[in-house]
């Protein structure tokens, strides 16, 4: 996909606008923005569409970061490999002229013999404006004052990108099924994007939270097109956490309310944690489908046929609604059994859109109601008919003799034997409840 649709790329130092530009552009708040240098780590991108060429537009990490820690040097060689790949790029300077590193990027630039656009930023004002021929002294003719903050000149310079932008040699296809990757800080997350995307497309380190956007990529698999969105780790849900963590904890929810099945990520060396139920429950709430796939599985030293098995009762023993999910052992450093989670994950959307047969389901709950199986209540309770109202995920309404007499516990019944009659592990049942309603 992305080889036959332009890519656009915003480049530049950090601490310039890059990512408030990238949300200004795409209309949506989809990179973190903070006063912090080299806030963005992994290239974000968004599939775009302006004056009938589509192309796709990428935020980058700022190329001034210092290259001498292990994690720095990770950003900048995919930063690097972006440039290399891009069909034109936003070159992003600021006001109130070019730092001494521009020049050098300047200079990068030139060798690249790729189409380029310099914007200035921060020009809030005409006084400020008065500062743009600061810019022509770096050899470029045509620059283009903008206030990324304040969207200021920002048609001026989409309609100066569609002009140099190539015609777009395809169209941009909505994916058949999108698939976030949630879980604690390190616990393996952009480990298994890469896995999946078949190349290192996010950056990897053992420095908990190097992930702070939610990154997201496409793939093909068996002729579906597949959205994968690794997001941030998830530590806890705090307003009194900095900025970065809470914005990013913000990013990662907004990630899981838009996909369409959840890889929730457990670490094999550590167990479900208290965040890890604290996750589970937030996709739950959503109504996702999920998978929760046991990572770093291969750094268990001494296992044998059973160990997997003892695994999963200690994880239902201390989150009851992991019982609900369909769980699986994988490496995603040795890439075993990730395409299984993916081949679970096309089925589960599949079946999460599936509507059950009306007689088939009042047959079934008849059935259980004679059963004597039911969980007993202060009063006698009565199912007299029900149906199933809504898809993605699967929701029933019950007309009952009494609502209030239908405790946790019983709707809970009531879900899992729905789950297991019409095969639904993986995805959440909900029930809806309308008493009988009082004669006047």
């Amino acid at each position: 996909m992305s080889k036959q649709i332009p890519v656009v790329s915003i480049v530049g130092r950090r601490n310039v606008g890059k990512s408030t530009l990238f949300n200004a552009v795409i209309k949506e708040k989809k990179a973190i923005v903070d006063e912090y240098a080299g806030l963005t780590r992994d290239v974000l991108s968004y599939n775009m569409s302006y004056e009938g060429k589509n192309f796709i537009l990428s935020d980058t990490p700022g190329l001034d970061l210092p290259g001498n820690e292990e994690l720095s040097l990770a950003i900048l060689e995919k930063a690097e490999r972006q440039l290399v790949n891009s069909s034109v790029i936003i070159f992003l300077m600021e006001y109130p002229g070019p730092g001494s590193y521009d020049w050098k990027l300047a200079e990068r630039l030139r060798r690249l013999s790729v189409p380029a656009i310099i914007a200035v930023n921060k020009m809030d004002n005409n006084e400020r404006m008065e500062n743009v021929s600061n810019f022509y002294e770096m050899g470029f003719n045509d620059i283009i004052p903008v206030s990324a903050l304040n969207r200021k000149n920002i048609n001026m310079l989409m309609n100066r990108l569609s002009e140099i932008l190539p015609h777009s040699g395809g169209e941009i296809k909505e994916p058949d099924i999108t698939i976030a990757i949630a879980g604690r800080p390190n616990s393996g997350k952009s480990t298994l994007l890469n896995a999946l995307m078949g190349f290192e497309r996010a950056v990897v380190s053992d420095i908990p939270g190097t992930t702070r956007d939610s990154v997201d990529d496409f793939f093909a698999y068996h002729g579906k097109l597949v959205r994968i969105v690794d997001t941030a780790g998830i530590r806890r849900k705090s307003k009194s956490a900095d900025g970065i963590e809470f914005f990013s904890f913000k990013r990662a929810l907004d990630s899981i309310h838009r996909c369409d099945i959840v890889i929730h990520l457990i670490d094999a060396l550590v167990g479900i944690s208290e965040t890890d139920k604290k996750i589970s429950d937030a996709v739950v709430k959503e109504g996702k489908p999920m998978i929760i796939a046991v990572n770093k599985w291969d750094a268990i030293e001494e296992k044998d046929h059973k160990t997997f098995e003892e695994f999963k009762d200690k994880t239902i023993f201390k989150f009851y609604k992991a019982y609900d999910f369909p769980i699986i052992s994988i490496s995603a450093k040795n890439k075993v059994r990730i395409d299984k989670i993916v081949q679970k994950a096309v089925e589960l959307k599949e079946k999460s859109s599936q509507r059950i047969d009306t007689p088939k389901l009042n047959k079934l709950l008849e059935r259980l109601q004679k059963s004597g199986a039911l969980p007993q209540t202060g009063g006698r309770i009565r199912v007299y008919y029900a149906a199933q109202i809504n898809t993605v995920p699967p929701q029933f309404k019950f007309f009952v003799n009494n609502a209030s007499l239908f405790r946790k516990d019983i709707i809970r019944y009531f879900e899992k034997e729905l789950q297991k009659e019409f095969n639904l592990k993986g995805i959440p049942v909900i029930i809806h409840l309308e008493g009988k309603k009082p004669r006047n």
